[in-house]
């Protein structure tokens, strides 16, 4: 048979080395955990947004109370967490009111709280503390983290505190501030 055949040609057909799928392997595990870091990070900062807003805001009814009353309210005289204390609750990752009904018998500071009438946005995860007093009156200790040396107030005075366990798994997340200065002290923020 003569010469018109068709010839055959191998055509190599090249697939991809396994030292190139490990490497795609290698980056994708790489950038997956960069992803999973970023996103954690910004889920502990919006769970902390709720204490820094709370503490504003209370900040700002604290400041509207001494306009009118020529004092600051304190609102916890019971020393006992608003609305709910987080330490003591078995699922600690809860949202609820801030306030009760008037009259409530829920919680002992409740008609304080409706007095001061903080702004709330919404339900609430944390549990609040505020304790006020007059010039020359010892200043509340924190309820967590180091002692503070608190100087003797020549006027009258506040302190705000968050407490919550935002992740449920036993640690909280503390947040104070006080009318000395208008920073936010935080404790294992977003927890």
């Amino acid at each position: 048979m003569g010469g018109g055949g068709f010839h055959r040609t191998r055509v190599a057909r090249r697939g991809f080395t396994l030292v190139e799928l490990m490497t795609v392997v290698v980056i994708t595990g790489v950038l997956a955990t960069v992803c999973f870091e970023s996103m954690r990070r910004h889920a502990k900062a919006a769970r902390s947004s709720e204490a820094i807003a709370m503490l504003q805001s209370i900040r700002g009814a604290e400041e509207r109370w001494r306009a009118e009353h020529m004092m600051y309210l304190d609102v916890s005289k019971n020393d006992a967490w608003y609305p709910r204390d987080p330490t003591a609750i078995a699922n600690k990752n809860i949202e609820g009111s801030f306030f009760f009904a008037p009259g409530d018998e829920t919680h002992d500071d409740n008609d304080d709280w409706l007095s001061l009438r903080p702004a709330v946005a919404g339900p609430v995860r944390y549990g609040y503390l505020v304790n006020a007093g007059n010039a020359g009156v010892a200043m509340t200790t924190p309820a967590f983290g180091p002692a503070v040396a608190w100087p003797t107030p020549t006027d009258n005075w506040y302190v705000i505190q968050a407490l919550g366990d935002m992740d449920g798994d036993g640690t909280c997340s503390y947040y104070r501030t006080s009318s000395l200065d208008g920073e936010v002290y935080s404790i294992n923020p977003g927890d």
